[in-house]
């Protein structure tokens, strides 16, 4: 089962060396930006992903909001044993965290 975290979560999470991937579209990642470091997966194409996820360390899902990073979590959560997460409110949540 997957779980939400926050952004203070991702990064300790992403320190210890976990998995980061972006579920958004190729237009909104280009439009908006991403995350350093980040895999993309689009969700329309997110099921020909299941042999790339880590079966050694944790991964992190994100989209704008968070909802597909939800959904796309639940997906690949019977994919492997390692914890699968969901970066609740997404890139914007990112975002508005990160601004100086």
């Amino acid at each position: 089962m997957a779980k939400e975290i926050d952004v203070k979560q991702l990064c300790a999470f992403l320190k210890g060396g976990a998995e980061l991937v972006d579920v958004r579209e190729a237009e909104e990642l280009l439009k908006e930006g991403k995350i350093q470091n980040t895999k993309h997966w689009p969700l329309s194409s997110f099921s020909a992903r299941e042999a790339e996820i880590s079966k050694t360390r944790p991964t992190i899902f994100y989209c704008r909001s968070g909802l597909r990073s939800l959904k796309a979590a639940e997906i690949a959560s019977v994919w492997t044993e390692q914890d699968v997460y969901s970066l609740r409110g997404g890139y914007i949540a990112f975002m508005n965290e990160n601004k100086a």
